[in-house]
């Protein structure tokens, strides 16, 4: 389970004399993100070991066979006055795990502006700031389908633009009745994240993530199937069932 600490004993070399800490590691490396217990090398510090909020730093590595890195961890030694002993408390780093967009292959083709902003988007829910990646997705949807709509209607581009997204929806998505369902209900929330009073208290930034994905995904396709149509009536030779 994320952000489970492990208790752990480890050997400091302070500026005057050795001495042994106790230490609460994370179990989660910053690099690759992955759960495990990472290896311990050793503590440095340039404090003393009888200052008081003492700073030293511990060198762990991942114990994952794809990632091995090294990574460091700051701890402060703080006297805890309703306990009356002092603790190691971790320090916050600002290392980053890496983020996996999972789009449909080919959607940038249709909307590269969609991409950007829902990789930020997702950055953003990843770091907790959920309110930051509600407004994000919801320009970001409004990109794909704008977008889409214009691919297959280059003669309205300039209506699609000035036209507000729900218009858009309506009047551009008929040929795929499921498209426009998943497209209207990531705006209802989309809605609901940029507004002062929540209309649909039931769903979140989860679940409009899960309909704009869910809606890329048609969009790719339709993209694909585009591509086999050129492929096909491209090709001056009888067709074969084989």
């Amino acid at each position: 389970m994320r952000g489970v600490l492990m208790l752990q004993e480890v050997n400091i070399k302070y500026r005057d004399r050795q001495n042994t800490e106790t230490i609460y590691l994370p179990n989660s490396c910053p690099h690759c993100g992955n759960i495990m217990t990472p290896y311990v090398y050793f503590g440095v510090s340039s404090y003393s070991a009888f200052d008081n909020d003492r700073i030293f730093g511990v060198l762990v590595q991942c114990i994952n066979d794809e990632c091995n890195k090294f990574y460091s961890l700051q701890f402060i030694n703080t006297f805890n006055e309703d306990e009356g002993y002092s603790e190691n408390i971790l320090i916050k780093d600002y290392y980053r795990p890496p983020i996996k967009i999972d789009l449909p292959e080919n959607i940038e083709k249709v909307s590269p502006t969609f991409v950007d902003i829902y990789t930020q988007a997702t950055q953003a829910k990843s770091e907790q700031l959920e309110q930051i990646a509600g407004v994000g997705y919801r320009k970001a949807l409004e990109f794909l389908i704008k977008d889409y709509a214009i691919s297959k209607n280059s003669e309205d581009e300039d209506k699609i633009k000035k036209m507000l997204l729900g218009k858009t929806i309506e009047n551009y998505l008929n040929d795929f009745p499921k498209l426009q369902r998943l497209a209207k209900a990531a705006t209802w929330i989309g809605n609901d994240e940029t507004h002062y009073v929540r209309r649909h208290t039931n769903k979140d930034v989860h679940d409009m993530d899960a309909f704009i994905k869910s809606a890329a995904q048609f969009i790719a396709a339709d993209y694909d199937a585009d591509l086999a149509d050129q492929f096909i009536n491209g090709n001056n030779f009888m067709p074969t069932t084989n």
